[in-house]
């Protein structure tokens, strides 16, 4: 995929922080960022490295993970297309709080400078909307995958994660099948989730041999969107 020249046709413009900037603010953003295409196992930003911007994807699948001192993992996420990352730690931290590395084979996605974003915190006051609803909304997630730790199965929280993955990165490639766009491999998932490699390898043969999922290639196929919704709610 080419990087649009115009940020307003970007497929993920409308999920983006900068989706109602006029069309001279418009331009001002395209002249100041830089635009990055990365591999899989590339680094976006590193635990501790000093704060200097933020990522705005376009394509491809990120995951952040941070670690304690002992390597554990106290949080991760997913990073899907038409979302940032980099903007938790841009405030109120001087480092980044986590480790931003690429999953899927290929990535793109815009970097804005610290400076310009802080820039525009100051004069934007839909910009400034827009990120204090990303944040608020982030921590809300936050606290229900807490409970949801708690409170649902595994399989629960996997069958959400293929239902969130159809939705943001999927095609369909049949009435009611969907192919997610890039390969994430089950040790991903597991990191994601926060669960042993053997807990999600074993969790996904039974939704195949279900015929909940299948594969083309390396590729998870969605085979029962309906199932998997139903799943991910218990």
């Amino acid at each position: 995929m080419d990087f649009p020249k115009d940020c307003r046709d970007c497929p993920v413009w409308k999920k983006s922080l900068f989706k109602d900037f006029d069309p001279d603010l418009v331009l001002w953003l395209t002249e100041r960022k830089k635009t990055c295409s990365l591999k899989k196992k590339d680094i976006l930003f590193h635990q501790g490295a000093n704060v200097d911007g933020i990522f705005c994807h376009l394509s491809g699948l990120a995951k952040v993970v941070q670690k304690d001192a002992d390597g554990n993992v106290r949080f991760s996420r997913l990073v899907l297309p038409g979302d940032t990352s980099g903007h938790r730690s841009l405030f109120i931290e001087t480092t980044y709080k986590g480790t931003a590395d690429v999953i899927s084979d290929t990535l793109q996605a815009c970097y804005v400078p610290k400076a310009d974003i802080l820039y525009l915190l100051s004069n934007n006051a839909s910009f400034a909307r827009n990120l204090v609803i990303k944040i608020s909304l982030e921590l809300i997630r936050s606290e229900e995958e807490q409970i949801s730790v708690k409170e649902k199965t595994v399989r629960g929280r996997l069958a959400q994660l293929l239902v969130e993955l159809c939705g943001a990165h999927a095609e369909q490639i049949s009435n009611n099948q969907f192919q997610i766009k890039s390969e994430i491999t089950k040790v991903d998932i597991a990191s994601v989730l926060a669960v042993a490699n053997e807990t999600i390898i074993r969790l996904m043969s039974e939704m195949k041999a279900e015929g909940l999922i299948g594969y083309e290639g390396k590729r998870i196929v969605i085979n029962d969107l309906a199932q998997l919704k139903k799943i991910s709610s218990v």
